[in-house]
């Protein structure tokens, strides 16, 4: 069974759970809060090692380069439960996108790409450069979710937190999904009983992937700091 269908599985619960727990609260005592968040991030990506591999329509040697990309601004949002078997943790499905593009790569040789030479000794290919060649690269990256937070001891109407999450990237012009693990820490703070809006700092780690481009890469890092509004039912 691929990722995709897990977590389409595990939404179809959240959302079910989400209508079932405000009654059984009232009947039970279980204080289970459905919750909905929108997110607004700068994301940093952190240069990526990766290798050229040689094709007939494609790169003419297998190298070494250094990938650096461009920030840019992610959406994203979230749906979960709040008071999952203890006041202070969340559970949520979160999703994000965002366009991850390529500034530069520095390679460690000569290299071609369909005939064209790009370099003729090591040095900086731009983006321009190889797409002027026919190489495609895809900005478009998605990033899929399954995350538990801990609320810590609530200051005055601020609220705390820390988190960890696991779920897949699906990057435009790659080969497959890949493997995403992510860790979070924030803080919210309560505009209404049920409306709060915080910040939050992000680390995710994707293991490398493979592009139609024929470039195989090392696992990416990227960061983010952001924003967050959010509801509780």
């Amino acid at each position: 069974m691929n990722l995709r269908v897990l977590f389409k599985r595990f939404l179809n619960q959240i959302l079910f759970f989400g209508v079932l727990f405000p009654s059984v609260s009232l009947a039970e005592g279980v204080n289970v809060k459905p919750y909905l968040e929108g997110h607004i991030s700068q994301v940093f990506i952190d240069d990526v090692d990766g290798t050229t591999s040689v094709a007939a329509s494609g790169f003419n040697l297998a190298i070494d380069g250094v990938f650096e990309y461009e920030n840019a601004t992610a959406l994203g949002t979230e749906i979960g439960l709040k008071g999952i078997g203890h006041p202070n943790i969340r559970v949520g499905i979160s999703y994000q996108q965002f366009d991850a593009e390529l500034k530069a790569i520095d390679i460690s040789a000569a290299l071609s790409f369909n005939g064209t030479v790009l370099t003729t000794a090591a040095g900086r290919v731009t983006k321009e450069e190889l797409e002027a060649a026919g190489a495609e690269f895809g900005d478009d990256a998605k990033a899929y979710s399954l995350n538990a937070y801990y609320d810590l001891n609530q200051l005055g109407a601020f609220y705390p937190y820390l988190g960890l999450g696991i779920g897949f990237a699906d990057i435009e012009n790659t080969e497959d999904d890949e493997l995403m693990i992510s860790g979070y820490f924030g803080i919210n703070y309560l505009l209404t009983e049920n409306i709060y809006m915080g910040f939050r700092g992000v680390v995710r780690r994707i293991d490398g992937p493979t592009d139609l481009a024929g470039i195989n890469y090392e696992d990416v890092t990227y960061k983010e700091l952001g924003a967050v509004l959010g509801i509780t039912f």
